[in-house]
């Protein structure tokens, strides 16, 4: 995954270059989310499906069948992460910041996240009859569905097919126009349905659900599978490393895009500032990609790179049948982190470990 290079501020006392945690890009400001009357998916399930990292995998194959069915704007509020823990929810723009993602997508060829609008993305013509939006503003969910029963922490949303409950029989009718068409159909310029009182028509197009895995993992795997089977190889000092292929490239786009919110920078810069000078003044550093080893940066006057480590130590990851392909014992986790090359000082990029 992605690594982004931590600098505290320059009000901090510190002595840093023009370096940051990406450029600003706040998403409080600007009508960034403003949609358009066009096509626009819509994730049907309350929430991504899994713990964070199998959410994160979840949403990249969301996110790659609008760019693969030429769906160029994501419906915001429709875009919720889980908590496994309390069975509660939140918004995708409390953990992304969402204008950057906006502001990028179009030159990285992905879709906008933009926010719901009645009076653009769904309408009807010729108002004889009532004519039921498919976006339920108040619930945060696909109209049709039964909310009660999705939010239940009872319900084990792997057994239910949310994207096969709209417009069935037993779950509104009504709500048959709301089953979408996808740009690439006969009819590409909304979903309709015509009689001789009313056209009801909407620019939503649902996607997620399935039973078991569902259909963003498989369509997940399936992305996976187009990668080349075997490993690449480079060269590092006199040593010849195997590292994995390539991610396909909309996957290369997100992790990209996906930084955090503007609160959580904030709130891991606060964290990071005390243990980052005290790495910084009791590490002797080489300079990054240097092709002189013998040339070291004295103690305290650069910054160490960060590595971000996710140990999957927890109680129920233990238990879990996934347990068998993973180191558990944090002792020879950073026994074999101190060893790795790339934190040698005698390896060709110059970068220490420390703990």
């Amino acid at each position: 995954q992605r690594l982004s290079t931590f600098v505290p501020k320059e009000n901090d006392g510190v002595n840093v270059s023009s370096l940051s945690i990406h450029a600003g890009n706040d998403s409080s400001k600007g009508d960034h989310t403003a949609p358009q009357a066009k096509a626009t998916l819509v994730h049907t399930d309350p929430h991504f499906i899994g713990g964070f990292r199998n959410q994160h995998m979840r949403f990249v194959a969301f996110v790659n069948y609008a760019v693969s069915h030429n769906i160029s704007q994501i419906l915001l509020p429709s875009l919720r992460w889980g908590d496994a823990y309390t069975h509660m929810s939140t918004l995708h723009e409390n953990l992304f910041d969402v204008k950057f993602w906006n502001v990028h997508a179009h030159s990285k060829g992905l879709p906008r996240l933009v926010r719901y609008d009645l009076s653009i993305l769904e309408g009807v013509e010729k108002l004889s009859l009532e004519a039921p939006p498919c976006w339920n503003v108040t619930s945060g969910l696909y109209n049709g569905l039964d909310e009660k029963m999705l939010r239940d922490p009872n319900t084990n949303l792997r057994r239910i097919d949310t994207l096969g409950l709209i417009g069935s029989p037993d779950h509104g009718e009504m709500f048959s126009h709301c089953k979408g068409i996808l740009p690439d159909a006969p009819d590409s310029e909304m979903n309709m349905i015509n009689n001789t009182t009313t056209r009801k028509y909407t620019h939503l197009i649902p996607f997620g659900g399935g039973t078991g895995a569902g259909h963003l993992w498989n369509q997940y795997n399936q992305m996976q599978s187009a990668r080349k089977s075997s490993f690449d190889t480079i060269k590092r000092g006199n040593q010849t490393v195997e590292i994995y292929p390539e991610h396909v490239s909309v996957e290369k786009a997100i992790f990209q895009l996906l930084q955090p919110s503007q609160v959580l920078r904030d709130a891991m810069e606060a964290s990071l500032i005390g243990s980052f000078e005290k790495a910084r003044r009791n590490s002797t550093i080489h300079p990054l990609n240097s092709s002189n080893n013998d040339i070291e940066v004295t103690k305290g006057d650069a910054y160490p790179r960060l590595l971000a480590l996710h140990p999957r130590v927890e109680q129920e990851m233990l238990r879990h049948r996934c347990a068998r392909f993973m180191e558990n014992n944090l002792t020879r986790v950073f026994d074999r982190l101190s060893t790795y090359p790339a934190f040698q000082a005698n390896d060709p990029t110059g970068i220490q470990f420390s703990f």
